[in-house]
């Protein structure tokens, strides 16, 4: 019978992964982190519209 094993990386190893080898990866990384923020914040205001819209609608 097989056995399977799950593995967890450690600290180290995560930051390998997400660690940008140059310059340009790095920049690419930041920019991508800066738009997701952006779009969090938007899709944030948006639902918050939303529900307040909902609210007026029935009162």
């Amino acid at each position: 019978m097989a056995q399977t094993i799950d593995f967890v990386p450690n600290d180290v190893e995560v930051e390998a992964y997400t660690t940008p080898k140059n310059q340009q990866a790095a920049d690419e990384l930041a920019h991508k982190k800066e738009v997701k923020k952006r779009l969090e914040a938007y899709l944030e205001r948006a639902q918050l519209k939303r529900d307040l819209s909902e609210d007026d609608f029935w009162a």
